[in-house]
């Protein structure tokens, strides 16, 4: 992708839509007024007086779109294209650490191989308590079980949503909306309920689990190609998050 193509994808195709429909009707109607209705003698002398009215109020809006384009909208996405990487590689972080987490969890090869069904399916298999989860604890001497699994992997992911909040402000509202109902089905949440609850009842009433899994599976395939999308939307060259 050349510069003058990748400028225009980042600072042109992400003004705000309504914006851009009111600069087209903007421009077409000066250019209307000017080619055509200009030479166009007007039937009474008022409707002169509303034609330069008009003309005056279209030429004063293109004018504050300009200095919008140079002084708000130029500034706010140069801040965007620095931050932005960051974000992604935060968030990307967590989803990769999920999607692997769900995958082992469910005993799924792939994560791409994953459907509804064999979700549901492989939570409602999977014995949690079952000390055959693929990670070794040293200080016990045994593997760990799912639930201690979970906890482990999803150890950083609090720092991570931490950092995504902390920089929220540069995310549009629909952005935002999606990735806080990602967050809100994070497995992080599902397994400090699993340990919550396998610490206070019998492990027999560790029902209906295999729900939060479904939503959680449900809620990144509908939204993945959309953040995905957004956070590459505004980095123009490679970056390192280290």
């Amino acid at each position: 992708m050349t510069k003058l193509n990748r400028w225009w994808k980042t600072y042109v195709k992400s003004i705000r839509k309504d914006l851009v429909v009111m600069l087209l009707a903007d421009i077409v109607f000066l250019l209307v007024m000017e080619l055509f209705l200009r030479n166009i003698p007007a039937p009474f002398p008022v409707f002169v007086k509303i034609g330069d009215l008009l003309v005056t109020l279209a030429v004063s809006f293109l004018a504050s779109f300009i200095f919008y384009f140079i002084q708000v909208h130029l500034p706010e996405t140069r801040q965007k294209t620095n931050i932005y990487p960051s974000l992604a590689f935060w968030f990307n972080r967590i989803v990769i650490v999920e999607k692997a987490l769900l995958t082992n969890y469910v005993g799924q090869k792939s994560y791409t191989e994953l459907t509804e069904e064999a979700v549901r399916n492989g939570a409602a298999a999977r014995d949690a308590s079952k000390q055959d989860a693929p990670i070794h604890l040293a200080g016990l001497n045994r593997n760990a079980n799912w639930i201690e699994y979970g906890i482990n992997q999803v150890a950083d992911i609090d720092k991570y949503w931490e950092l995504l909040m902390k920089y929220s402000s540069y995310l549009d509202s629909e952005c935002l909306s999606i990735l806080a109902g990602i967050q809100e089905d994070s497995l992080l949440h599902f397994f400090r309920k699993m340990r919550t609850l396998y610490k206070s009842v019998q492990f027999g009433q560790l029902q209906g689990f295999d729900e939060l899994l479904v939503r959680f599976w449900k809620t990144i395939q509908s939204h993945e190609s959309y953040y995905v999308e957004v956070f590459a939307q505004y980095k123009i060259d490679e970056t390192s998050v280290s």
